[in-house]
């Protein structure tokens, strides 16, 4: 019986591990807000497309951002992005910020509203 019920409680924690690893977002931010971690979605040229969010390393330089890919998935995000725009999402703490690439790409860039880097995309916020 002590057996079955520690496998129980186990398998709980376990589950329980999982559905927090899975509602925390990765993000990083350096003290002066320049560099940060975060996630990015490409906006689909086909309606029908489904893109997801990946893991992205950001940069910012004179008004622009350095995006680099943090692994294979993320590789198209990588280039220089300017932000055009932003949106709250007050349910879930997060800011998303809308961007466009050199070569006229959208993109949606997501971070927490408590983070270090807000203020300085907020001030390249047109």
């Amino acid at each position: 019986m002590s057996n079955l019920l520690t496998s129980v409680a186990f398998l709980v924690v376990v589950g329980f591990l999982a559905w927090l690893g899975w509602g925390l977002e990765p993000h990083w931010s350096s003290r002066d807000g320049t560099r940060f971690m975060c996630r990015m979605q490409l906006h689909p040229h086909d309606v029908n497309e489904r893109t997801r969010w990946t893991d992205v390393k950001v940069s910012v330089q004179e008004g622009e951002l350095l995006v680099y890919a943090r692994s294979r998935r993320s590789r198209s995000h990588r280039g220089v992005w300017r932000v055009v725009g932003a949106n709250d999402d007050p349910q879930r703490r997060r800011r998303i910020y809308e961007l466009r690439s050199t070569n006229d790409d959208g993109a949606s860039l997501r971070v927490p509203t408590s983070s270090r880097c807000v203020p300085m995309l907020n001030a390249l916020v047109p």
